[in-house]
């Protein structure tokens, strides 16, 4: 009676918790399974929050950058009309203060701050990675975040490498902004006509394919980023079933058991009964 009675709480409990599981000893392998697909299902959790974080930081970089080749191709557009010899100072000077004006939002842009990090200065998240003389003053690393088992995706570009980082290994877009203003401002000269300007153009085309450039990587992260995505969507459907499968009661198959239980309490107690009716202390001495 004792060992049906302990089945009948145990059948019990499960009931009224809803697991089949409650302590390691219920089923010592299917709690060992179920406290690895657990620590899984934390992991995927985890990579779940870090995913959120590059989708947003990866989609503000490309917004800032695709607004930044917009502003270089306007000043490709002012430096080609500044080549027209017939211009007067007046319309000069009227280019030359829309060149500033893109270098000042340029600036803006590069110095771009979201989710508490400088997305375009390394490393180095709570200073502007370009400070008022334009010059960089970040790090040259690439902030990456794990999105997967093993897959680590990049959410910036490598600090400095769409606006320049002061080395020969990229453009300066600010100096080649701040030159182009000057030669616009001083006009066609008539000893070099219009070579001046013409190299500020050509440095103006690798700017721009510079930060095209860094654009295009930010697009190949995104796809990197989409497929991650669809692995850990995945895993969130399949971990929690697999889970449940393991851990939680089957209640008709409980209901069932626990009335056979009952049943079988129900009829020992009947025998023990009748067996020990008329029966005294003196029968068992």
């Amino acid at each position: 009676m004792s060992q049906i009675r302990t089945r009948q709480l145990g059948i019990s409990e499960k009931l009224a918790s809803g697991t089949r599981i409650n302590r390691p000893s219920d089923d010592p392998v299917g709690s060992r399974k179920v406290i690895a697909l657990q620590s899984e299902h934390k992991r995927v959790e985890q990579y779940s929050r870090n995913l959120d974080a590059a989708n947003h930081l990866v989609h503000t970089a490309d917004s800032v950058l695709s607004e930044s080749s917009n502003l270089l191709y306007r000043a490709k557009e002012l430096a080609i009309q500044a080549i027209n010899g017939g211009i007067n100072s007046e319309d000069r000077n009227f280019l030359a203060n829309e060149v500033a004006s893109i270098r000042e939002q340029l600036h803006s842009l590069a110095n771009t701050r979201t989710n508490n990090r400088y997305i375009f200065g390394g490393f180095q998240k709570d200073t502007p990675p370009y400070d008022a003389a334009n010059a960089f003053v970040g790090d040259t690393n690439q902030v990456q975040l794990e999105v997967g088992e093993g897959l680590r995706v990049g959410v910036t570009s490598s600090g400095g490498a769409a606006f320049g980082d002061g080395t020969a290994a990229t453009v300066d877009v600010f100096d080649n902004l701040v030159d182009l203003e000057a030669t616009i401002r001083a006009g066609f000269d008539p000893l070099l006509g219009d070579e001046p300007i013409q190299a500020e153009l050509e440095r103006l085309e690798e700017s721009i394919e510079q930060v095209i450039g860094v654009r295009n990587q930010m697009g190949i992260n995104m796809n990197r980023l989409d497929g991650a995505e669809a692995v850990i969507s995945l895993m969130n459907e399949k971990l929690p079933a697999a889970i449940s499968e393991l851990r939680d009661v089957d209640f008709p198959a409980a209901v069932s058991e626990l009335q056979l239980v009952e049943n079988a309490l129900q009829g020992t107690m009947a025998t023990t009964s009748r067996l020990l009716k008329g029966t005294s202390l003196m029968d068992f001495l």
